[in-house]
């Protein structure tokens, strides 16, 4: 017979909570992006700083450069142009390193806040990892301070992975870009702090639109966006029906379903499971009787110690999952509890934090979801990746399968613009004849 599916003993909790898939709470979500990029390099690279301070770095390579310089008075020269300002950090992406030590009260640790973004990353990671050294292309002083610094990086990231993927179609596209910009160094010190606020972004839209659909493994969710050079339109009809109004509605019940999934979750060794892997673990196990048994208790302790809407008991393991998700959502709906207010602050500051940046009001239209340029270029880039240039169709797909859309009044918008960019080959008038290269 296989493993119980829950936990023994299963009995409801007073207070609702969070502790795995969401990297925002109800408050306390300052995100430091700086440290996060550092943390999430250390995770690619694993390979991380532990207690090797900044200041100690430049006295070692005072004293390697003192020792090598002809003249060791050329020694200020050096230090005011690479230590006293953020020109270190411009040289090799190894340097972020240092950023990945915390800023919580001096120490070398991680503000809970980060931490969780991280978590999101690792999760995205997996057990993924850079195998190969990055190339960098550096002159004999930039060589001599990288040295000094991989001479005490430590192996290992700080950070550990102890969640099963939710999204597996977005964890598949980001070791893909990963991947991508460490064969371009100079590219990923550009681009990683974009490319971590793409995923941030669409790992809690996607998960948002997906956290209901325990049935299956999830897949990419259609959220349309405009170009910031558009006009918003209510005869937009992808737009309006798929865009900032689907996901505001979805972000609604991220955390009344993620909190009921935490009780669900085994206090041992084994990785967290996402609620549709729970699902999947039930309908496996060879007893489905006592199985519902303790479901139907727990559904039933549920609704009285909550003091919901009376259900019958369910007979199936379907029935089991959507009687949870109702009562799930059915607790938060009273304004008069606290529990409201709780999930209406943890919506707020996910769209604070998180969607902010590609939220943009439009007059009539309201509240739309927009990419600007910067990201439209970087996307355009990691989609198109080790490739020399994609066809329009496969690019859209690219763009999809990270979990941004454009309807098709949007996609010919956006080859105007690539074609003002110089990025575009055109075969034929016909859009699968259309050719998009990166712009690096």
């Amino acid at each position: 017979m296989s493993h119980y599916p829950i936990p023994a003993g299963l009995t409801p909790v007073a207070n609702n909570k969070v502790t795995n898939y969401w990297p925002v709470r109800n408050k306390g979500n300052e995100f430091d992006w700086e440290t996060v990029t550092g943390v999430v390099l250390s995770l690619a690279l694993r390979q991380h700083i532990t207690t090797y301070e900044f200041e100690q770095f430049k006295e070692d390579c005072k004293s390697v450069f003192t020792k090598k310089l002809d003249a060791p008075e050329f020694w200020p020269v050096l230090e005011r142009t690479y230590l006293s300002n953020d020109s270190l950090f411009k040289i090799s992406p190894l340097f972020l390193l240092f950023k990945a030590k915390g800023k919580q009260n001096g120490r070398a640790d991680l503000a809970a806040q980060d931490l969780r973004l991280c978590k999101l990353f690792s999760g995205l990671l997996g057990d993924f990892f850079l195998e190969e050294p990055l190339e960098d292309s550096l002159n004999f002083v930039e060589k001599e301070l990288l040295s000094v610094l991989t001479s005490k990086l430590k192996p290992g990231s700080g950070v550990q992975n102890d969640e099963q993927p939710y999204l597996p179609f977005l964890n598949k596209t980001f070791k893909e870009d990963v991947i991508f910009l460490a064969s371009h160094p100079q590219y990923l010190l550009q681009a990683l702090p974009g490319t971590l606020k793409l995923y941030s972004f669409s790992y809690c839209a996607q998960l948002a639109l997906n956290v209901t659909d325990w049935q299956n493994e999830p897949k990419s969710k259609r959220l349309y966006f405009i170009l910031d050079s558009e006009k918003a339109s209510s005869e937009r009809t992808s737009v309006k029906r798929s865009g900032y109004k689907l996901l505001a509605a979805a972000s609604d019940r991220v955390f009344p379903l993620l909190s009921a999934l935490d009780v669900f979750q085994f206090n041992d060794s084994n990785k967290k499971r996402p609620l549709w892997q729970v699902y999947q673990d039930c309908l496996k196990y060879d007893n489905h009787a006592k199985l519902l048994e303790d479901f139907n208790k727990y559904l039933q302790d549920f609704i009285g110690m909550r003091k919901l809407t009376p259900r019958l008991p369910v007979s199936s393991v379907e029935a089991a999952f959507e009687q949870l998700k109702e009562l799930a959502l059915e607790q938060f709906r009273d304004p008069k509890t606290t529990r409201s207010g709780i999930n209406k602050n943890y919506i707020k500051e996910v769209h604070k934090r998180i969607f902010s940046d590609f939220v943009q009001v439009r007059g009539n239209a309201g509240r739309t979801l927009v990419l600007n340029q910067d990201q439209i270029l970087l996307l355009t880039n990691l989609t198109i990746g080790k490739a020399d240039k994609l066809r329009l169709h496969e690019l859209r797909k690219g763009f999809e399968q990270r979990g941004f859309y454009l309807d098709n009044q949007s996609l010919q918008v956006l080859v105007s613009f690539y074609e003002r960019m110089g990025n575009v080959e055109r075969m034929s008038d016909s859009g699968d004849a259309v050719y998009v290269r990166k712009t690096l």
